[in-house]
């Protein structure tokens, strides 16, 4: 019978010869989402964010800041870095910020049909693929042709 000195032998020279087959990727925690949040959109912080907690509960801060996207509709500028965001999370790995943009985010955003066309013409096509998504699976609406 080995002994687990020469198990551990056995094990470590064994593995020298694997190859790995995968790969790691870090992905966000809660509190860096809405950390992310909060630096792109500070002056919204009362409002999202207006406490410690809210650090640890990144689906509220992200459903509350869709909330101000629509309040704040008329607003160009602000549209626009809205739009910016809504890319920069696209290409963010990760499922806890897949959820956030598409779950929390866009599905406040697609509320509003007319303001989810205009995010729609200005937003990337793998953006607008998951807004076309919540559309369809969530609001189960049909999106218009020309902007698929």
């Amino acid at each position: 019978m080995a002994t687990w000195e020469e198990f551990a032998d056995f094990a470590m020279s064994s593995d020298e010869h694997k190859e790995v087959d995968f790969i790691l990727v870090r992905t966000m925690t809660p509190r860096e989402a809405v950390s992310l949040l909060l630096s792109r959109f500070p002056t919204t912080r009362e409002l999202v964010c207006p406490d410690e907690y809210c650090f640890e509960e990144p689906t509220r801060v992200y459903d509350s800041f869709a909330s101000i996207v629509v309040e704040r509709s008329d607003d160009p500028g602000f549209i626009e870095s809205v739009a910016l965001f809504i890319d920069e999370l696209a290409e963010i790995k990760g499922s806890l910020i897949r959820d956030l943009l598409s779950a929390s985010l866009l599905e406040g955003i697609a509320g509003d049909a007319q303001l989810a066309r205009v995010f729609s013409r200005s937003i990337s096509p793998r953006s607008r693929s998951l807004l076309h998504e919540v559309e369809r699976d969530f609001y189960l609406r049909d999106v218009p042709a020309e902007e698929i």
